[in-house]
């Protein structure tokens, strides 16, 4: 909890308030950072050991993928994207959930969702999810809904939100601290294991009378 908050403090460090773009930084249309990039497949065999990723699979407000399975262990019908590591993929149904992933292979994704291609001449693309999930995008979208019960984005939505633009050596360096903060985040989290099961081997043996 302690490393999602620290990154949330560093954007804001670096960046200021998106809302209010308390660092006055220029800014530019949604597609001067990314471009919608929605090829679809139903050819489930040839990607039959690629993942497939449901919005189910894209964890909330952290956007790590969950559960997922391979294209040949589900029963697919339906078209699905294809993306690879250079997307964000976004899923447009309750935009509320903040699920925006960060993909490091190469897949399908569901039609529930946008693959998202960054262009790499204007923006990074750790540095725009973060963008996806601020209060101000979210806000943004859920305002401008038309749908009531079940919330959607749709791309004409999207295209019209506007974002700060800051340097791109800056969105860059916010990615290299954000790349080591996971880093260590997921060494934490090895370590938090790793003593889960060193503690319940004690315990096992205390039990059972074990410990000297």
């Amino acid at each position: 909890a302690k490393y999602d908050a620290l990154t949330q403090s560093l954007f804001l460090d670096m960046f200021g308030d998106i809302k209010s773009n308390s660092k006055k930084w220029n800014l530019k249309p949604f597609e001067y950072f990314v471009k919608f990039d929605t090829r679809m497949t139903s050819d489930f065999v040839k990607y039959a050991n690629h993942p497939h990723i449901g919005i189910a699979n894209i964890e909330k407000e952290t956007g790590k993928l969950v559960n997922y399975k391979l294209i040949s262990e589900e029963n697919l019908s339906s078209g699905k994207y294809i993306f690879d590591e250079s997307h964000i993929i976004y899923s447009k149904i309750r935009p509320n959930l903040n699920k925006v992933a960060l993909p490091n292979f190469s897949g399908l994704c569901s039609a529930d969702s946008y693959p998202l291609k960054v262009i790499k001449e204007n923006s990074n693309r750790i540095f725009f999810a973060y963008v996806l999930r601020s209060d101000s995008f979210v806000d943004f979208i859920l305002t401008h809904s038309t749908r009531t019960n079940i919330p959607k984005a749709n791309k004409e939505q999207m295209k019209k939100y506007t974002s700060i633009a800051p340097p791109l050596d800056l969105q860059n360096q916010f990615a290299e601290r954000i790349q080591l903060i996971e880093t260590q985040k997921q060494q934490a989290q090895e370590a938090l294991v790793k003593s889960e099961a060193l503690f319940q081997g004690l315990l096992q043996q205390a039990f059972k009378g074990e410990l000297t």
